[in-house]
Order: C-alpha cells, then sequence, then structure tokens
C-alpha cells in the first residue's frame, strides 16, 4: 500500500467517523435547525467520502454521481430552510 492510499484511507476513516457523530446530532436535535444542520453536514461527508472513494479506485463515473447527491443536498437544505422560514411567520 503506497503512502497516498494510506493517507486518502485515513481521510476516509476521520470523515465516516464525523459522519457518525453528525448523525447523532440528527438523531438528538432539540430543535429543526439543529437537524437541518446536521442533516447538511452529513450530506457533506457522504459526497466528501463518494469523491475519495473515486480517487482511490480511479473510477471516473462516481464523479457524477458525487455533483447529483451534493445538488440534491443542497437543495433539501433550501427546501428545510424555507419550511422552518415559513414556519416562524
Amino acid at each position: 500500500m503506497t503512502m497516498f492510499q494510506t493517507v486518502m484511507l485515513a481521510l476516509m476513516g476521520a470523515a465516516a467517523v464525523s459522519m457518525v457523530l453528525s448523525a447523532v446530532r440528527l438523531l438528538r436535535g432539540p430543535s429543526i435547525p439543529d437537524r437541518a444542520m446536521a442533516f447538511d453536514l452529513i450530506m457533506i461527508h457522504f459526497v466528501g467520502l463518494a469523491a475519495l472513494y473515486a480517487v482511490v479506485t480511479n473510477q471516473q463515473i462516481i464523479i457524477d454521481a458525487v455533483i447529483i447527491i451534493a445538488v440534491l443536498g443542497f437543495l433539501g437544505t433550501v427546501a428545510l430552510a424555507r419550511y422552518i422560514e415559513e414556519g416562524r411567520s
């Protein structure tokens, strides 16, 4: 295993641990904005993990899926923020 692969696997491990902690915040979040923030963070972690996997395995087709997932995560966050904002007025 090369140094590059070792570093990439370490980064994937750190991102996975952080993603699990974000999932805990999503489940335990006391308010809807906390849960929205955790959801956004989980989407960012998922995109990062998928991108790292694409780099490690040299599969360029995964990058297309990463872009679609990133856009869907952004749209989900915007929709939730709009729901929260309309619920307050």
